[in-house]
Parts: C-alpha cells; structure tokens; sequence
C-alpha cells in the first residue's frame, strides 16, 4: 500500500476524528500510510442541510492545506459531505464514505438493509445514496429520529432503539447504520451477536484496498 490517505472528517468535532481513527487504526493499515483530520471552521455536528452546506463551504476552504501530502481523500460523513469539492482537486483519488460502502456491496451482489438517524435529515440522505449511484443496494429502511448531535453526545440512548430496527429486519441481509455517529452503536451490536449488521470501516478500507 503505498498511497497516502486522508480520511477527513467535514465536521469540527475531534471526538469524531478521534472514532474514526480508533476504528481505521484496527483495519492494521501502517500508520505511516494515513491520517484522520477535522475541518475546524465546519459546524461541530453536520445535522441539517444547511449544516451540510456550512461544512462544504469551510471544507473547500481547508481542503488545499489539509490535504497536502496526501495521494488521496476519503470524506468520512454520512452525506459524503464534500466529497465533488474532494474530487475537483483529487479526481477518482476522491472517496466518500458512504458511496464505498455502498459500491462494495454492490459489487460483493448484496442488497442492504439501512437504519438512519433523524427524520428531519431523510431527504438529505435521499439525495446523497442517490447520488452515489448506487442507490439500488438499499432494500429496508428504518429511521432513528434522534439528532447525530444527541447521539455523540448520549449513545446509550439510542442502542434500544438500534437494536429494534436492526432485528425488525429479520436477519435476512446485511445491515448498514449509516453515519459516524452509529459506528460504535453498531459495533456494540455485532459484539452482542448481531452478525448482520456490517462493519462499515472494515468495508471502506476493503474498497480502498481495491483502488
């Protein structure tokens, strides 16, 4: 592996830069090939559309600096918020997050279960896995409607609730809990036994594999 990866997180919360790091670090990947930064003038949480935009507008601002020394960039968020910005500079060395995953999946002939957080972020997410192109690997969705911001804060407070919607599925494919914020919700579950839901950073690091 020689390419030189920048996982960027379009938000300002280190707390989040530092999940993604603690997970990325167990993919085994050299330290020396990647990092994870935030993008500080971003909104603290991305929860809204017009935090979204925010976060686009300080991400291309910071992307120049950030970014040097990179071979590429991979935009860590539920939306791939950033991700055309990422790829105006970085061409097909750009990533998103969630689109990898998707595109793994798709390519592995899989279909997707999904849960989400917030309703009010629906039509976002909408937009963005159809954006992907690869939009037709999602089966069942559910939605958790609580803010990402009230989950990094409280997690517990949603595991309930995760946990439901993943079994209301019934195990029949695997599932994906979209976004950084349910990362360790989900990982909680797989160490419970819920096998069908996905380690989405294992996944991404598969697709960057590939590149």
């Amino acid at each position: 592996m020689t390419a030189r990866t920048l996982f960027l997180n379009p938000n300002s919360s280190r707390e989040i830069t530092a999940t993604l790091r603690r997970h990325i670090a167990r993919g085994g990947w050299p330290s020396g090939c990647w990092a994870a930064a935030e993008v500080e003038a971003a909104p603290r949480i991305i929860g809204s559309a017009a935090d979204n935009a925010r976060a686009e507008a300080a991400l291309a601002r910071a992307l120049p600096g950030l970014s040097e020394g990179f071979d590429r960039v991979v935009a860590m968020s539920s939306v791939d918020t950033g991700y055309e910005i990422v790829r105006e500079r970085f061409g097909d060395a750009a990533h998103g997050f969630t689109r990898s995953v998707l595109a793994l999946h798709r390519k592995l002939g899989h279909r997707l279960d999904i849960v989400t957080f917030d309703r009010g972020m629906t039509a976002l997410y909408e937009a963005a896995f159809e954006a992907t192109g690869h939009a037709c690997t999602i089966d069942g969705w559910q939605v958790i409607d609580l803010a990402p911001a009230v989950i990094a804060a409280q997690p517990e407070i949603a595991l309930d609730a995760l946990r439901e919607r993943c079994e209301s599925f019934g195990g029949r494919q695997p599932v994906f809990v979209v976004g950084v914020v349910g990362i360790g919700l989900a990982a909680g579950l797989r160490d419970a036994g819920m096998r069908q839901v996905i380690d989405p950073v294992a996944d991404l690091l598969d697709w960057l594999g590939e590149d």
